[in-house]
């Protein structure tokens, strides 16, 4: 079997088609045809069904998909791997980061990157709403999340997992009551994010492990947990907010934690990547996130 073959294949079906498959791999949408025609011919099966729009995988396709994808995104690795160590770093970053927390957190390690390789160019976008590393051109995304991605194709890799409280002011709960489970808390005032990590539902983990989500009363949103951390101190409603990000607020008796029966989801941090396959000054700079995340955990 022709690797070059199998690797245009294994792009196709990714992209789902010829056109945006070319584009990925720099090469004619007329070779990308051809070498498909080639490796249907050598294999005398059809890997894709194919109308005038969209090209789905047959049967014999998705076997062949799921059989060999690893496989050449492990070549693909040793190869970049191989090429780059025989030189200094080079080429173009281009990383979306969350701002506020994101940008303080990283600030320094994504300089000291910058520093020890100055050949590579480095783009930083920063955002609390996640950017789709593919559409946007990115090479990285770190994005928050709570709950199971809206998305399960993505590729991701988990950085870190931040326990989370639900908080309410000292005031608040005069005026309410201090809610014990999630239907007393469902009537009450809520603050939520708007775009990033999904408005409504609020996530939990019931206590078989499983995650569960309910509507609450969202009378105040934002993306920014500054904003969110201080309408909680106020008493315009109840959070969930990460313990990390208020835990001096608790400590100050500023912010109650309630405790409603149900643990609220994790807020996770985590990698967004175009492909499970990284050049090696991608891979480097992910590892620095990495590092830089343990770092901050362990304070």
């Amino acid at each position: 079997m022709n690797l070059n073959h199998l690797s245009i294949f294994i792009e196709i079906a990714k992209h789902k088609t010829m056109v945006n498959a070319s584009s990925s791999l720099g090469i004619p949408n007329s070779t990308v045809g051809r070498q498909l025609a080639q490796l249907e011919s050598e294999l005398g099966v059809r890997l894709f069904s194919r109308n005038t729009r969209h090209m789905n995988l047959t049967q014999d396709g998705k076997d062949l998909f799921e059989r060999t994808v690893h496989l050449i995104e492990k070549l693909n690795e040793v190869e970049n791997d191989f090429f780059y160590t025989k030189k200094e770093l080079s080429g173009r970053i281009n990383v979306s980061i969350p701002n506020e927390y994101g940008s303080l957190w990283f600030a320094t390690c994504i300089a000291k990157f910058a520093k020890s390789y100055p050949l590579v160019s480095i783009s930083c976008s920063t955002s609390m709403a996640s950017v789709d590393p593919i559409s946007e051109e990115m090479d990285l995304s770190i994005i928050y999340h709570r709950g199971i991605p809206n998305d399960s194709s993505l590729v991701m890799q988990n950085l870190a997992t931040i326990p989370s409280v639900i908080v309410g002011s000292k005031n608040l709960i005069e005026k309410h009551g201090l809610p014990t489970n999630i239907t007393e808390l469902k009537k009450l005032p809520c603050i939520s994010t708007w775009h990033a990590l999904r408005a409504n539902p609020w996530h939990f983990i019931d206590i078989n492990g499983d995650s569960v989500s309910h509507k609450i009363k969202s009378v105040y949103r934002a993306d920014s947990t500054n904003l969110i951390i201080s309408a909680a101190i106020e008493g315009v409603g109840f959070a969930i907010i990460p313990r990390l990000f208020c835990k001096q607020y608790i400590d100050q008796n500023v912010l109650v934690e309630v405790d409603i029966g149900l643990q609220p989801a994790p807020l996770h941090v985590a990698a967004v990547l175009p492909d499970r396959v990284l050049n090696l000054r991608t891979k480097y700079f992910l590892e620095k996130i990495k590092k830089t995340m343990i770092e901050i955990l362990d304070t």
